[in-house]
C-alpha cells in the first residue's frame, strides 16, 4: 500500500514538473532556424534579422533595428523595459502582462519568467546559446505569448548579448 501511494505521489510530481522543452538551432553556427518542439522559427529574409517567421506566425520589429520593440503577429507586443537594456523584457496581449528579466544582472544565460506566466529559460551548456532548456507550463497561454518567451532566447544568441 505505501508503494502504491509513494508511486502515486512520484507521478504526480513527475507531471507537473515535466513542462521543460529544447529549443535549437537547425544547424549547428546557423542561429537563423530553430526548432522548439514541433515549432520551426526562421529568419524571413537571409541575413535580415528584423524578421521572423514561426509556422505562419510574424515576428518582427515594429520599427527597422528597433531591437527594444517587436510585434507577434500584431497581437502580442514584445518590448524592453528600459531602452538599449536586454536584461528585462515585458510581453503584453490578450489582457496578461509577463515579466522576463535576466537571473542576475548581464548574464543572459539564465532567465526567470514570472506575471500571467512563469518559470525559467537557460542555456543547456555554459556559453553555448544554440541550446536552450525553456520550462513554462504553457498551457493557459495563447500562441503568440509562448512564440514571444521563446524568441526571447532566439534573440539574445543572435544579437550577441554574451
Amino acid at each position: 500500500m505505501l508503494k502504491t501511494v509513494v508511486l502515486a505521489v512520484l507521478l504526480m510530481l513527475g507531471t507537473n514538473l515535466s513542462f521543460g522543452q529544447r529549443l535549437k538551432t537547425v544547424f549547428t553556427n546557423d542561429l537563423s532556424q530553430w526548432t522548439f518542439g514541433d515549432y520551426k522559427f526562421r529568419t524571413t529574409f537571409m541575413n535580415d534579422w528584423d524578421e521572423w517567421k514561426c509556422d505562419g506566425t510574424s515576428i518582427k520589429t515594429v520599427f527597422s533595428n528597433d531591437w527594444d520593440n517587436w510585434k507577434i503577429s500584431g497581437s502580442v507586443t514584445l518590448k524592453t523595459t528600459f531602452f538599449d537594456d536586454f536584461d528585462r523584457w515585458e510581453i503584453k496581449g490578450y489582457d496578461k502582462s509577463i515579466t522576463v528579466r535576466t537571473t542576475f544582472s548581464d548574464d543572459y544565460e539564465r532567465w526567470d519568467i514570472s506575471g500571467d506566466a512563469e518559470g525559467t529559460i537557460r542555456t543547456v551548456f555554459s556559453n553555448d546559446f544554440e541550446y536552450w532548456e525553456i520550462e513554462v507550463d504553457f498551457d493557459d497561454l495563447e500562441e503568440e505569448l509562448k512564440l514571444a518567451i521563446v524568441f526571447i532566447a532566439i534573440y539574445t544568441s543572435f544579437q550577441g548579448h554574451h
